[in-house]
């Protein structure tokens, strides 16, 4: 099993879904991009698709690592009315059931790693299926995703990830986002999206309207910054990325929202406590410039960075020229303040609630996911200037449209509340 974990980090280092350049690999690992995709495959193969069997869902179940159940239970809102008669012809006349495509751009939260994990070798597996932003497996009763409850306004949806599934397979769908990535890899991961939507026979490219989920940021704080030469520049090359793909979808990905989801300020992990030894090893070598011994003088740098990171993607998503008639961005800020479930343990002790957490401690469970798309629904209908800015327990807020505020919010209709 040491040569799997090895394996592993090998290959979540260098990602490879759709990228053509290997020379990142060790010599002795060269190979084209069909043989990387081969030995991705083969580890999925050996570690399993955790969300396809019962046993592996019940084992889950057991451990308390999924939402609360919604059998039988009425979807919170009613749906009747929240689609428009005809296509709008302003992105500033959205309601939740115009939303036709969804998709996603990020790293390994993107791709739902670990979500469904019952030990630490099976957050290796993408549970795209079951990802806040973009997955659309099963029905929001028992996956509580975005697009699962955009479907219950629209149910002809498309674009969602369907199961466990790598960027290079076709179940991801509209998902692009890549474990390992990084801000400088969003703006190909841009040009991937459009061909995908652009090559979709499903795709009315030019009229269907567009929701597009945009989160970067941790494998930044976690395994690069800390070794550039000038940390401080990191926000201003994130705005670069950030201005560089933001400029490439408005200007060829029609009728669509961004929404910009805040990079999480990594010092909630580092709070982390009563987390059993096998997470702090997880932690240690997924993380090294926030947990590492060697980076512990750099840690107040690092903390200033991210909030200037946070800062970047406010003002950026709040520039002018990126609203049109057409395409607008939207900042959502409810991980700008997170703070992290807790528990009382055997001793009374307060302590993280690791029920949220993947078994490495650093990704979510299902649970976390859940929590996490109820947070990004409930911004999506919260004016600009009003969005919460922390998540709470699923299913306890769950905002609903309404006649007399029908519509997703953008900063311009913000402007009219």
């Amino acid at each position: 099993m040491m040569l799997v974990w090895c394996l592993i980090v090998l290959v979540s280092a260098f990602g490879g879904g759709e990228c053509e350049d290997m020379s990142g690999l060790p010599k002795f690992m060269h190979m084209s991009t069909s043989q990387f995709r081969h030995l991705r495959d083969t580890l999925l193969n050996i570690i399993g698709r955790t969300t396809a069997t019962q046993p592996q869902m019940a084992r889950l179940s057991r451990m308390q690592m999924l939402q609360p159940s919604q059998e039988n239970k009425p979807f919170p809102c009613n749906t009747t009315g929240y689609r428009s008669s005809s296509r709008p012809t302003s992105v500033h006349q959205l309601m939740p059931g115009d939303i036709d495509i969804i998709g996603a751009l990020g790293d390994s939260l993107t791709a739902g790693n670990g979500a469904a994990a019952t030990n630490v070798f099976q957050v290796y597996t993408e549970n795209r299926g079951i990802s806040w932003s973009i997955g659309g497996q099963g029905t929001w009763r028992e996956f509580l995703t975005l697009p699962n409850i955009i479907k219950e306004f629209n149910p002809n949806l498309i674009g969602y990830s369907l199961k466990d599934s790598f960027t290079h397979h076709k179940a991801s769908q509209f998902n692009a986002g890549e474990i390992g990535a990084m801000s400088r890899d969003v703006p190909y991961m841009a040009t991937i999206l459009v061909k995908r939507m652009k090559n979709d026979k499903r795709v009315d490219f030019k009229n269907d309207w567009k929701l597009v989920t945009l989160m970067i940021g941790s494998n930044d704080f976690c395994v690069d910054v800390c070794y550039m030469k000038q940390m401080t520049l990191a926000p201003e090359l994130h705005r670069r990325d950030l201005i560089k793909t933001i400029t490439y979808l408005r200007d060829n990905l029609p009728r669509t929202i961004l929404q910009i989801v805040v990079a999480p300020n990594l010092e909630v992990i580092m709070n982390f406590t009563g987390l059993p030894m096998t997470c702090r090893i997880t932690q240690t070598s997924e993380c090294p410039c926030l947990i590492g011994l060697p980076f512990r003088s750099k840690r107040k740098t690092m903390l200033k960075i991210m909030d200037e990171w946070q800062k970047v993607e406010m003002e950026v998503a709040m520039d002018p020229k990126f609203t049109t008639d057409d395409f607008a961005v939207v900042y959502q800020p409810f991980t700008a303040e997170l703070t992290f479930p807790t528990r009382r343990n055997s001793n009374g002790e307060i302590v993280t609630d690791t029920t949220y957490l993947s078994k490495d401690c650093f990704h979510f469970s299902q649970k976390g996911y859940s929590r996490a798309s109820n947070a990004l629904w409930n911004n999506l209908l919260e004016p600009v200037g009003g969005k919460t800015t922390n998540w709470q327990t699923e299913f306890t807020r769950f905002l609903c449209p309404s006649q007399q505020n029908p519509y997703i919010y953008t900063n311009r209709n913000s402007l009219k509340n």
